[in-house]
């Protein structure tokens, strides 16, 4: 069985969490104040993660797909998992469309999708063989870069004398309800709900007493990054903020330093590319991983080509457009009918089954 560390788990984490959230910048409804919403988001977020990792305790040793036929049985709790494995492997469709999307819309105008996803799905594929150490070791290398990277635009930013801090205020200019809106619930299943993913590999840390130490770390490093993020894009912007579709590809390009340091929008790529995989890579896995469970398979690997295909096909139909991607199949269908109540709901139905069955009735 492969292990990783509590390390090599922090950083996965952290770089999941990322993922497209910082490209993006779901915030932009609270307008000035999208930061705040992010900090609610992640405040949530962390309620979250601790149901999660209570719901790990009450069943250790055990992965997401496992401990529903605990607790349910296995007339109602296998079908429950068998939708989690599907739900990562639709994520990992969707992962391929956001890549699609901000590529051909960014560098690669007259691209087809059918190329930018295909070369994609190839690496994805390469990568899962390796299994979760491979993506382990990958996201040590890429966390560094991540940071360097971050802490480099920030100077540069404001070394182009863009930032205007009194863009940021009023605060609280229009009330709670637009920063409870993006908090509630779409700021909480993602990234942070999504990050259910990893209750697939909690049992694969070679520290298992550390598991809910480094997942608040990394939950509470990616949710002030992202803040931060939306900050510094409020400060250039202003009310502007809400109306970019790429917050932080458009953010870099106010970069310019002396005439010389300037057009850093591959910078965003980049920065696609790095966390984008990461998710992804986690997401295949957790499906893998969980269809090998329930089926009993010995190993994953007769599932890789099949489920590389149909995440293919599905981020290749799933929306015909970015703006058809994110405010209708996501804002409108994802978040309240199927990410809240597998995220949140199902869950906290779990962890009052578990603790009945577990303190009342004394079953283990």
């Amino acid at each position: 069985m492969q292990k990783i560390s509590s390390y090599q788990l922090f950083v996965i984490t952290f770089i999941f969490q990322l993922g497209t959230t910082v490209i993006f910048g779901f915030g932009g409804s609270a307008g000035k104040d999208a930061w705040i919403g992010q900090l609610v988001s992640m405040c949530l977020g962390l309620i979250v993660i601790l149901l999660y990792t209570t719901l790990m305790k009450m069943n250790p040793g055990k992965t997401l797909v496992e401990w529903f036929p605990a607790q349910f049985g296995r007339f109602i709790g296998i079908p429950i998992s068998f939708l989690y494995s599907l739900l990562f492997l639709y994520h990992v469709g969707r992962g391929l469309a956001d890549i699609r999307d901000m590529i051909s819309t960014t560098i690669l105008f007259n691209t087809p999708f059918l190329i930018i996803e295909g070369v994609f799905i190839i690496i994805i594929a390469y990568c899962v063989y390796g299994g979760i150490e491979l993506v382990a070791r990958l996201g040590e290398m890429i966390f560094p870069l991540v940071l360097v990277m971050f802490c480099i635009q920030a100077i540069f930013l404001y070394l182009t004398g863009v930032l205007h801090i009194n863009n940021l205020l009023p605060v609280l200019e229009n009330g709670w309800k637009p920063i409870w809106n993006v908090a509630f619930p779409g700021g909480i299943t993602e990234p942070f709900g999504e990050a259910i993913v990893f209750c697939m590999f909690w049992p694969d840390t070679n520290r298992p007493e550390k598991i809910v130490k480094v997942t608040i770390l990394a939950t509470l490093l990616s949710g002030m990054m992202i803040t931060f993020w939306d900050m510094l894009a409020i400060a250039v912007f202003g009310s502007m903020f809400s109306h970019f579709l790429y917050p932080l590809y458009t953010l870099l390009g106010m970069i310019s330093i002396g005439d010389f340091i300037e057009n850093l929008q591959i910078f965003g790529i980049l920065y696609l590319f790095m966390t984008a995989i990461i998710k992804i890579l986690i997401n295949m896995l957790g499906a893998l991983k969980g269809f090998q469970q329930l089926f009993h398979l010995k190993n994953n690997r007769a599932l890789i080509i099949p489920s590389s295909i149909i995440a293919l096909i599905l981020g290749m139909t799933m929306s015909k457009n970015i703006s058809e991607h994110v405010y209708f199949t996501h804002m409108k269908i994802l978040v309240p009918y199927i990410w809240f109540p597998m995220f949140i709901i199902l869950p906290a139905i779990l962890l009052i089954v578990t603790w009945f069955r577990q303190k009342v009735l004394k079953i283990k």
